[in-house]
Protein backbone atom coordinates (compact mmCIF):
# COMPACT_ATOMS: atom_id res chain seq x y z
CA UNK A 1 0.00 0.00 0.00
CA UNK A 2 1.03 3.76 -0.49
CA UNK A 3 1.53 6.20 1.32
CA UNK A 4 0.84 9.06 -1.67
CA UNK A 5 -2.18 10.75 -1.64
CA UNK A 6 -5.08 10.54 -4.34
CA UNK A 7 -5.02 12.89 -7.35
CA UNK A 8 -7.88 15.52 -6.54
CA UNK A 9 -6.30 15.38 -2.38
CA UNK A 10 -2.82 16.44 -3.68
CA UNK A 11 -4.11 19.39 -6.18
CA UNK A 12 -5.62 20.47 -3.81
CA UNK A 13 -3.68 20.58 -0.91
CA UNK A 14 -1.13 21.82 -2.92
CA UNK A 15 -3.10 24.72 -3.86
CA UNK A 16 -4.14 25.12 -0.29
CA UNK A 17 -0.55 25.17 0.67
CA UNK A 18 0.67 27.88 -2.65
CA UNK A 19 -1.94 29.81 -1.22
CA UNK A 20 -0.70 30.45 2.32
CA UNK A 21 -4.38 28.97 3.98
CA UNK A 22 -4.96 26.56 6.73
CA UNK A 23 -6.87 24.23 6.75
CA UNK A 24 -9.31 25.98 8.47
CA UNK A 25 -9.13 29.11 6.69
CA UNK A 26 -9.83 26.96 3.67
CA UNK A 27 -12.95 25.34 5.06
CA UNK A 28 -14.22 28.56 6.19
CA UNK A 29 -14.05 30.02 2.99
CA UNK A 30 -15.33 27.26 1.37
CA UNK A 31 -18.08 27.08 3.80
CA UNK A 32 -17.59 23.64 5.32
CA UNK A 33 -17.14 22.33 8.01
CA UNK A 34 -12.81 21.49 8.46
CA UNK A 35 -13.30 17.84 9.44
CA UNK A 36 -14.83 17.58 6.10
CA UNK A 37 -12.01 19.44 4.34
CA UNK A 38 -9.48 17.84 6.08
CA UNK A 39 -11.18 14.31 4.91
CA UNK A 40 -10.68 15.16 1.53
CA UNK A 41 -7.54 16.90 1.21
CA UNK A 42 -6.16 13.64 3.13
CA UNK A 43 -7.96 11.52 0.44
CA UNK A 44 -10.29 10.22 3.30
CA UNK A 45 -12.73 11.28 1.20
CA UNK A 46 -11.47 10.23 -1.98
CA UNK A 47 -14.68 10.75 -4.10
CA UNK A 48 -16.23 13.54 -2.42
CA UNK A 49 -19.43 15.57 -4.55
CA UNK A 50 -18.52 17.78 -7.09
CA UNK A 51 -20.56 20.41 -5.40
CA UNK A 52 -18.15 20.11 -2.19
CA UNK A 53 -14.59 19.81 -4.84
CA UNK A 54 -16.54 23.28 -6.10
CA UNK A 55 -16.83 25.29 -3.36
CA UNK A 56 -13.03 24.41 -2.21
CA UNK A 57 -11.98 25.61 -5.75
CA UNK A 58 -13.57 28.85 -5.70
CA UNK A 59 -12.12 29.32 -2.28
CA UNK A 60 -9.00 28.72 -3.77
CA UNK A 61 -9.58 31.18 -6.11
CA UNK A 62 -9.65 28.16 -8.91
CA UNK A 63 -12.95 26.58 -11.13
CA UNK A 64 -13.48 23.23 -11.52
CA UNK A 65 -11.98 23.55 -15.41
CA UNK A 66 -8.71 24.40 -13.44
CA UNK A 67 -9.12 21.07 -11.24
CA UNK A 68 -9.72 18.92 -14.53
CA UNK A 69 -6.08 19.98 -16.07
CA UNK A 70 -4.31 19.23 -13.22
CA UNK A 71 -5.55 15.80 -12.91
CA UNK A 72 -5.02 15.12 -16.26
Amino acid sequence: MTDALPPLAAALDAERTANDLSLNELARLANLSPGRVHAILSGATPNPGVLTVRAICLALGRDLAWLGRRLK
